[in-house]
Formats: structure tokens, C-alpha cells, sequence
């Protein structure tokens, strides 16, 4: 039973690793992913408020695009990333 947690713990961590290249795809999710990090850190925020907010920024985000100047923005950000 001693042996359990450290295993326990190395599966997450391998499947962390291969799962990170697809949930952080772009910029905009880094970005999501530190702010939910520091708010649940700093500012002790729940959850499951974080996991709202990140659903009404994904739907923010796959709205915007169809705005000329979100268009501008992301290109910007493309060239200095």
C-alpha cells in the first residue's frame, strides 16, 4: 500500500505531459491557464467559478474572430509570440 501514492502520482504525471500539447494550443489558452493558476493560488477562488468563466471565455473567443479589430489583435499577438 506504501507503493500506491508515488504510482498513483507518476501516472498523473505522464499523462500530464502528453496531454499538455493539446490543452494549451494558442496564446489565448496560456493566458486562461495562468490567470485560472493565480486566482486559485492568490485570490483562493472555487472552482467551479473558474470553470465557468472559462467556458464564457471559450464562447467569447470563438465568437470574437467575426470583429475586424479581434482579427488585428491576433494577428499582433501571433508575431510577438
Amino acid at each position: 500500500m506504501k507503493g500506491i501514492g508515488p504510482a498513483v502520482i507518476g501516472v498523473l504525471a505522464v499523462s500530464l505531459i502528453r496531454l499538455a500539447p493539446a490543452a494549451l494550443p494558442d496564446p489565448f489558452a496560456v493566458v486562461i491557464f495562468a490567470a485560472t493558476f493565480i486566482a486559485l493560488i492568490v485570490f483562493r477562488t472555487s472552482a467551479f467559478k473558474l470553470m465557468i468563466a472559462g467556458a464564457i471565455l471559450g464562447v467569447l473567443k470563438s465568437r470574437l474572430p467575426a470583429i475586424p479589430a479581434f482579427k488585428a489583435a491576433e494577428y499582433l499577438i501571433k508575431w510577438t509570440v
